[in-house]
Order: C-alpha cells, then sequence, then structure tokens
C-alpha cells in the first residue's frame, strides 16, 4: 500500500502533463486545450508530485526516500507513456480513475493520517 499511493500520484501527474501538451489533447480529446484547462492541468500535476513526495518522505531516511519516489515517478511515467502511445483517447478516463483511487487511498497512507 506504501509504494501503490505515490506510483497513482505520478501516474496521475503525468497524465495531466501530458493532456496539458497540444498535440496530446488533440490525440485524445479532439481538440486544442484552451489556456485555462492547460492551467488547471499543470496545477493538477505540481499538486500529485507534491502528493507523492508528501507521502514517499517519512517511509526511511532521504537517500532511499528519494530511490523510492524516483522509481515511483519512473513507473507512472513508463505507464503514461504506454497508455498515449497506443490507447491515447483512454488516457483521460484513466488520469480520472487513478487520480480518484488516489485520493481516496490519502488517508491510509498518509503520514500524519494515521
Amino acid at each position: 500500500m506504501d509504494l501503490l499511493h505515490p506510483m497513482l500520484c505520478s501516474f496521475a501527474a503525468f497524465a495531466a502533463l501530458c493532456l496539458a501538451m497540444e498535440r496530446h489533447h488533440e490525440d485524445a480529446l479532439d481538440g486544442e486545450p484552451s489556456g485555462r484547462r492547460v492551467r488547471r492541468l499543470r496545477v493538477a500535476a505540481v499538486a500529485a508530485f507534491v502528493a507523492s513526495w508528501w507521502t514517499v518522505i517519512p517511509r526511511a531516511d532521504y537517500g532511499i526516500a528519494w530511490t523510492m519516489w524516483t522509481v515511483q515517478l519512473t513507473a507512472g511515467a513508463v505507464a503514461v507513456v504506454a497508455l498515449i502511445t497506443w490507447w491515447p483517447r483512454r488516457l483521460p478516463a484513466a488520469a480520472v480513475a487513478v487520480g480518484a483511487a488516489a485520493v481516496m487511498l490519502m488517508p491510509l497512507t498518509a503520514p500524519g493520517w494515521r
């Protein structure tokens, strides 16, 4: 459970960054993103990155925490790249589902909420 939440957050963050790009947004949603939507996606990505780091940092010493976080970021990025490459239309739904799962798991994995 401790390793699942950062991976879900990193997937949601990379999916938001991916959808904030014009080319990927057009592939996934058939249209150019508005400036407001791009800003919202970027803010959501930053929030998801912060949430993923926040749940990793108290797990171990800082060296292990950085390594764990980097592995989770890599796994999330690889999953987003695979999804946008082969099934671009499914990325928005997957990002929403994974983001919702990450929010629901937050009380179980957050350091001060146990």
